[in-house]
């Protein structure tokens, strides 16, 4: 069995595949569940996977304070992805 390696160069890669790390983990059942617990709606977050926009800072600190999410992940210059 070969390791795919995932390159995730933005905030946004870095936060699309966050959520998806929730929901396949089983720390939510559902997307909805995240959308509702951070305030951000599902057409946005669609508008951010298809890259017509990115995450607002807002929606980063709602992220990160409800999920224990560690913001320097986010941006890259850190591996830890939740906070100690």
């Amino acid at each position: 069995m070969t390791g795919k390696t995932i390159t995730l160069n933005t905030p946004e890669e870095r936060l699309v595949y966050f959520i998806d790390m929730l929901k396949d983990s089983g720390i939510i059942r559902f997307k909805e569940e995240f959308f509702e617990a951070t305030g951000i709606k599902r057409q946005y977050y669609t508008k951010v996977k298809n890259g017509d926009v990115r995450f607002t800072t807002n929606h980063i600190y709602q992220i990160c304070k409800h999920y224990n999410l560690n913001a320097n992940w986010v941006f890259g210059t850190e591996e830890n992805i939740f906070l100690k």
